[in-house]
């Protein structure tokens, strides 16, 4: 099913293998039981029977349990966004070379980065790199440079990629495909307006224009009641606010629909992938985006715990 590597050499004594992700996350984890003993830092990767790589990272911590059993576990590359400080300084440089730049200085490998040519003029310091990450990303969609991506370190590159749909999500070992009740397992369906917003100010942070949009949809209000969001928003970077306040009031104005199930799956099966999903059974039918996923390999099987959101 698949090839476990550690320092380039390929074992096969691993027990309990699992690794899991997160769309809130820069660092995807990984653990496993075995009854050798490795260093901490030692170079760990799955990769498929194809060699496809599925997850590159170090390993970080062990815990000893009995005599001769160990438990590690660690991260990819995104531990070393997460655990950066630093203090960084960029005039006028395009948003996507600047990420490239931090990557650069912080010895983090890139991979897929896309074109963000809004440029940043901004100091960055006492601030975790993934903080400073996520805000040069916010950056980029507000300028409408990107939008529906998601950050990944899986493969032991730091990358900015788009959400796909993937189709044929099936089981290793399975004749089933997501679009069957068979293969899910009692999933838990939570709808919610918790987070629904029908009005929505973006105001400017400039104390000499003092700039604001309001948006709002007064049927929703009449229906759910006043809920607001207020954001400010620093007009040298972006001055559409209009355009910010409609995106933002089209993403919050709706009920939340998440559903958390496990299914027979696959490596493919992870953050920032849509699946269509048509269960008659549990009622459960439309695309949805997988928020996280944590993958446990079962004597011959995959069982994969996913987190998902619907999409419109």
């Amino acid at each position: 099913m698949y090839k476990y590597l550690i320092n380039g050499e390929e074992v096969g004594n691993l027990i309990n293998p699992e690794w899991s992700d997160d769309l809130q996350n820069y660092a995807n984890n990984f653990s496993f039981s075995t009854y050798t003993t490795y260093e901490i830092g030692s170079l760990f990767q799955i990769l498929t029977e194809e060699n496809v790589v599925v997850l590159k990272g170090i390993i970080t911590d062990f815990e000893q349990s009995g005599a001769n059993v160990f438990r590690y576990s660690g991260y990819d590359c995104g531990f070393y966004i997460n655990q950066n400080e630093i203090i960084e300084q960029f005039k006028k440089i395009k948003i996507s070379d600047a990420i490239k730049k931090l990557c650069k200085n912080y010895q983090i490998p890139v991979g897929n980065i896309p074109e963000m040519s809004a440029t940043v003029t901004e100091i960055f310091k006492d601030k975790k790199l993934s903080d400073v990450l996520n805000q040069l990303i916010e950056y980029a969609i507000s300028k409408g440079c990107i939008k529906d991506v998601y950050f990944t370190c899986a493969k032991g590159l730091f990358e900015v990629l788009k959400y796909e749909t993937i189709s044929d999500l099936t089981g290793n070992n399975s004749v089933f495909s997501a679009l069957s009740e068979k293969t899910i397992n009692s999933p838990s369906i939570k709808v919610s307006m918790q987070e629904l917003k029908n009005r929505v100010i973006v105001a400017d942070n400039s104390d000499k224009n003092r700039k604001r949009v309001t948006v709002s949809d007064s049927e929703s209000i009449n229906k759910y009641g006043l809920l607001q969001e207020v954001e400010t928003i620093d007009t040298s970077k972006t001055n559409n606010l209009t355009k910010i306040a409609q995106d933002k009031l089209k993403s919050l104005n709706k009920l939340s629909k998440t559903i958390s199930l496990s299914m027979l799956g696959d490596y493919r099966m992870h953050k920032g992938v849509i699946m269509p999903i048509d269960c008659e059974m549990y009622g459960i039918k439309g695309n949805f985006l997988i928020v996280n996923s944590n993958h446990s390999i079962n004597g011959q099987s995959e069982v994969v715990s996913v987190t998902l959101e619907m999409r419109e």
